[in-house]
């Protein structure tokens, strides 16, 4: 019995394992659904070689292919798309078909196929990439390289010479249909730069340069705003000829603007003005102004009425011994000559009316740059038989300057603001010199020197004695002076101008300027001084 008791259980064992194993083994072999495959992702990210994109996918075994597809405006229209078998793809014509454009920046999608397409994987973004810029010899232009209607192409001679120039349109991306075709001469080719003209103002243009039909090199050029001084334009921008603006003043309708190029000199060649005209820079291929030769003066035509001239932008310069801007010996009217935004340098005077009968309205300096003037100053009034109105200097600077103003006869008034101004007039001079020929003479609604720094006067010796008189005349005119600095170095000899200065600076003209003396740089060396952001020409203070 004993025994049989044995058998049953261990019976009774087996078939209980047996069971548990086929329960085990029904649980290993569950079978899970198939999913897409995951998105590509990138080896490495995006990169170019030339004109060409290198892609580098991770490897996907399960994937069978990919789509690559690429595009210029993140997708919103096709460059291309096409199939690859491999992780690894190179972008190039012998994929798409034809070649990629350079220096243009592109997306790629990628999607990975499985054998079965309802388990390809979704869309895969790989990013932007740029292929490189076409290896030439051209330039890319700066902002002085372009102006409204005219760009200036330029290179470097390396291989083939530069045979021409191409103009296309901005959307022409592969050059394919020339707007305009220019002819490079040897002596261009040896300059390496072509001046290219009749383009649109405010519009964009693809300039390339080629070698017979090779092309060697493009940029992209966008024109300035067209400049718009009304329907008297008188253009004398890109032509070689130094006696241009006298040869054309004569003929000009009054009120004219006469445009000069920068960096070119025009001869005054003693014009005598019968008429209103503007002259100004125009735009240019150099930051340099347009400069006006005074070695023969301007002047006016006898009798004639003149409402103003008008100069912007321009430089002007001559012998220091003897020219002027204007010498005028005529009598006239003339209601104003201004300068704004001008540099005038090595004069004997800037305006100087020495003979015959008439008025100046107005002389206004405004926004200038004014160095080494001698005896007959920045305004000389020389004739008791004429009379000048309103006289204003505004934001403005002057350097060694023998004398500053001189009239013979009533002035309406004098204006000095946010002026900067350095050894002037030279020691012992005055700075307002009015001596009619009864001695006597005013500014009737007097003189106001505001926001100004003034500075030592000029010893043209190189020694520390540098006081000046402050006028001569003007026994009747008032004085109003506000927020005016001198330096301690400053000083009166005599006819002190009352309450001249506000204030006075502990230190010297070296002190306080960078350069003073060479050059003009009145950039503030001391930054601690009180007036750097209100007092004196506001090209040199310091934002506070």
């Amino acid at each position: 019995m004993k025994k049989k008791k044995i058998n049953i259980y261990s019976i009774f064992l087996i078939v209980f394992s047996s069971f548990v194993v086929f329960i085990s083994c029904k649980e290993d072999e569950e079978v899970f659904p198939r999913t897409r495959l995951f998105r590509p992702v990138l080896n490495e990210e995006l990169f170019s070689e030339e004109n060409t994109i290198i892609v580098n996918m991770g490897n996907m075994k399960e994937a069978t292919s990919y789509t690559i597809t690429v595009s210029r405006d993140t997708f919103q229209t096709v460059d291309y798309t096409f199939e690859s078998d491999t992780n690894f793809v190179i972008i190039d014509e012998s994929i798409v078909g034809e070649e990629l454009l350079w220096y243009t920046i592109y997306q790629v999608q990628a999607t990975a196929h499985a054998d079965v397409a309802d388990f390809d994987s979704k869309v895969s973004d790989l990013g932007n990439v740029r292929t490189q810029k076409f290896p030439s010899n051209m330039m890319a232009p700066t902002f002085f390289d372009v102006t409204d209607t005219r760009a200036r192409v330029f290179w470097s001679t390396v291989g083939a010479p530069v045979t021409t120039v191409k103009v296309f349109a901005i959307d022409d991306l592969r050059l394919e249909n020339p707007l305009a075709e220019f002819t490079v001469s040897d002596a261009e080719r040896a300059a390496e730069e072509k001046i290219v003209s009749g383009l649109d103002p405010l519009s964009q243009y693809q300039l390339a340069i080629y070698s017979d039909e090779k092309v060697r090199g493009w940029e992209v050029y966008e024109t300035k705003e067209g400049l718009d001084f009304g329907d008297k334009v008188v253009d004398l921008v890109g032509i070689d000829n130094p006696d241009i603006l006298s040869d054309t003043l004569p003929s000009i309708e009054s009120g004219s603007v006469v445009l000069l190029e920068g960096g070119r000199t025009y001869n005054a060649n003693g014009h005598a003005f019968d008429k209103s005209v503007m002259i100004r820079s125009g735009y240019s291929f150099t930051p340099a102004l347009p400069l006006i030769d005074c070695g023969s003066n301007f002047n006016i035509v006898e009798g004639s009425t003149i409402d103003s001239l008008v100069f912007i932008d321009v430089a002007f310069s001559g012998d220091f011994g003897g020219n002027y801007i204007f010498n005028i010996d005529k009598s006239g009217t003339v209601g104003e000559i201004k300068y704004e935004g001008c540099q005038i340098r090595s004069l004997r005077g800037i305006a100087r009316i020495k003979g015959g009968v008439g008025t100046l309205g107005k002389f206004t300096i405004n926004d200038c740059v004014v160095d080494s003037i001698n005896g007959y100053g920045v305004l000389a009034v020389d004739k008791d038989s004429w009379e000048a109105g309103d006289i204003s200097f505004t934001n403005s600077t002057f350097s060694k300057v023998i004398y500053f103003l001189i009239s013979r006869s009533n002035t309406n008034s004098v204006l000095i603001d946010g002026c900067t101004i350095s050894e002037t007039p030279e020691k012992g001079r005055q700075i307002f010199r009015w001596r009619g020929s009864d001695g006597e003479n005013d500014v009737v609604n007097g003189i106001t020197i505001q926001n100004t720094i003034w500075g030592h006067g000029w010893n043209k010796d190189g020694e520390p004695d540098y006081a000046v008189a402050g006028f001569q005349g003007l026994a009747n005119t008032n004085f109003n002076v506000i927020n005016t600095y001198t330096t301690s170095d400053f000083s009166f000899s005599g006819s002190e101008i009352p309450g001249f200065p506000n204030f006075l600076y502990s230190g010297g003209a070296a002190d306080l300027w960078e350069s003073p003396y060479e050059g003009v740089d009145f950039n503030f060396k001391d930054q601690s001084f009180a007036g750097k952001g209100d007092s004196g020409d506001p090209r040199w203070r310091i934002g506070l």
